[in-house]
């Protein structure tokens, strides 16, 4: 009588442990799924692309063209409106550039993110690093 015992303890803490594992799985599937079907993911992609943009390309070519000026005088026109920078141009310069094709990120099965009016907004500030700058992301998909 013992021995069943044990073995009907053993076997409802398994039970336990399956039902709270198939739980947790169910509600991380509709967690992920929900994100996916939010952008979350292409929106987190768009931003990292924006930033090493900014960071590598266009910020190094600004100074680089406004090395005869100071940080102030060089940044003063474009405080107010920033630099205004494409999807397009990004996926075209990681294309390009970094042989990085993340053009199938921002088109998938059931949503498609407009390449041309997708925009990344940066409004440098002072000191004027490469990273002193306020980001605004704009984009836009559409779901299939």
């Amino acid at each position: 009588m013992k021995i069943a015992k044990k073995h009907s303890r053993f076997t409802s803490h398994i039970m336990i442990a399956l039902i709270f594992i198939t739980v947790l799985t169910v509600i991380i599937a509709i967690f992920v799924q929900n994100l996916q079907d939010k952008n979350f993911f292409v929106n987190q992609k768009f931003e990292s692309l924006s930033k090493s943009y900014y960071e590598e390309v266009l910020y190094p070519e600004f100074i680089e063209e406004h090395k005869n000026e100071s940080l102030e005088s060089a940044f003063e026109k474009y405080k107010n409106n920033g630099f205004t920078v494409r999807l397009r141009q990004i996926l075209n310069y990681e294309f390009l550039n970094k042989n990085n094709d993340y053009r199938s990120v921002f088109e998938g099965n059931n949503f498609s993110c407009d390449t041309n009016s997708s925009t990344a907004k940066f409004v440098p500030r002072s000191p004027f690093g490469k990273t002193d700058y306020d980001a605004e992301f704009n984009l836009i998909c559409t779901n299939d």
